[in-house]
């Protein structure tokens, strides 16, 4: 029978959900009141935002992420605080760095040099607020973790639409969402501070003694993993901010919330799915492990195939109803929607980890993103002087998930059978 806290930890799944929840309505709420380039500005904003959370740390947040619970454990909360501070330094340093680029005029995919900063400035404060977070998920309480991401979706919704309901401008919107996420992030990063008995200037004056102390290889090792894993999913947005109208790409930018969902459907699922296969793993070995995932792949995708249906008349009707000037991208509701089903349907990626073939995970994730991108760049000439269509960019999400997904699922069935139930790494 389950305690008491562990019956009220069972509540961060919905309230992840809700979180969620909210950032995308939040997306739809500013879609209908932002014109066409505002939202434009905005998506792209947001865009260049999570991208520098691949890279802003260097990868040493992933190194924290990983490293965190075992200073709890061990009684070393000292040094998780100071690794938290680490990591925000090295933010605001790259931070300051891309900004200063923005400043000299310096400017990417069509993105002018105040949406580049704006961007990173809130992808910094972005970073600041995972890094805190990394405390509550490292204890293993879940439910307040989930409250903080709450929190933030929640302010993020409310003083963003008042912001953009004032003054119709996206970047007071983005700016005044990097503020909710840096204020947030002081006081749940003053938190540890204060259970430790450490103050601001103790915290960072360690921190910056300690930077030349820092694994840098294998900082920059999982920034690469998670650079290649994040470009597989979001390629195809930088490639339409690029080569699309500024008309095109708020449109693209708002059917790409379904992919958007699709994700956060995907990790919430898998936050049951991948300590389940972990499991099964270590008790059974890798063919056990292997059906399992092969079940649970069939069954998400059978379900989802026929939830699309609906979803697709459905969706279809509002954004004709609510949103007439987005009425051009309709077309690519179906397309999309086969690769949002995809996405959620992946437990292959899981798999590979669970196994220890994460560094083939990277080789394959880099092969595919690579092979999908000439096979589209074939297929759609660029170059040719045709413009890019919104089907062309949907096409482009559409060849990185299906590639991606048989190749992933194609070498989890050829390793099934190689790899010991003692998990040793390859």
């Amino acid at each position: 029978m389950l305690s008491p806290r562990r019956m009220r930890q069972l509540w961060y799944a919905p309230l992840l959900a809700l979180a969620m929840a909210l950032v995308m309505f939040r997306m739809l709420v500013l879609a209908r009141l932002l014109d066409l380039n505002a939202f434009a500005t905005f998506s792209g904003g947001l865009l260049v935002s999570s991208t520098f959370c691949m890279v802003g740390c260097l990868g040493l947040q992933s190194v924290l992420q990983r490293e965190w619970p075992g200073y709890v454990v061990r009684g070393q909360e000292l040094r998780a605080v100071i690794g938290a501070a680490q990591c925000n330094l090295l933010a605001v340093a790259s931070a300051v760095a891309v900004c200063l680029f923005a400043a000299s005029g310096f400017s990417i995919a069509g993105m002018g040099s105040q949406v580049l900063a704006i961007g990173v400035v809130h992808g910094a404060a972005q970073q600041a607020f995972l890094v805190a977070t990394t405390e509550s998920r490292s204890r293993g309480d879940a439910l307040r973790y989930a409250w903080q991401q709450v929190g933030r979706a929640g302010l993020s919704l409310v003083l963003g639409t008042t912001v953009a309901v004032t003054t119709s401008s996206p970047v007071a919107v983005i700016a005044t969402e990097a503020m909710v996420s840096a204020v947030l992030s002081v006081a749940i990063l003053r938190a540890s501070m204060i259970r430790i008995a450490l103050g601001w200037c103790a915290a960072y004056r360690l921190a910056l003694r300690r930077l030349p102390r820092l694994r840098l290889r294998s900082a920059l090792t999982m920034m690469v993993v998670m650079l290649v894993a994040f470009a597989g999913l979001n390629v195809d947005r930088w490639v339409a901010s690029h080569l699309l109208s500024t008309a095109g790409f708020a449109q693209y930018s708002l059917m790409a919330i379904l992919l958007a969902v699709s994700q956060a459907m995907q990790a919430l699922i898998n936050a049951s799915v991948y300590p389940m296969l972990a499991r099964r793993f270590a008790t059974l070995g890798s063919a056990v492990t292997f059906n399992i995932c092969l079940r649970a792949s069939v069954a998400v995708l059978a379900l989802g195939a026929l939830v699309s249906f609906p979803a697709n008349a459905l969706l279809q009707y509002s954004i004709g109803r609510w949103y007439p000037l987005y009425s051009e991208a309709t077309s690519l509701i179906p397309l999309l929607l086969v690769v949002g089903v995809l996405r959620v349907s992946d437990f292959w990626s899981s798999y590979l980890l669970i196994t220890g073939y994460e560094t083939r995970l990277l080789v394959l994730n880099g092969v595919t993103l690579l092979v999908a991108t000439l096979i589209w760049l074939a297929w759609t000439a660029p170059w040719a002087g045709a413009p890019t269509t919104l089907w062309d960019i949907g096409l482009l999400a559409a060849l990185l998930s299906l590639l991606g997904t048989v190749a992933a699922a194609a070498t989890a069935w050829r390793t099934q059978e190689v790899r010991p139930v003692t998990g040793i790494h390859r």
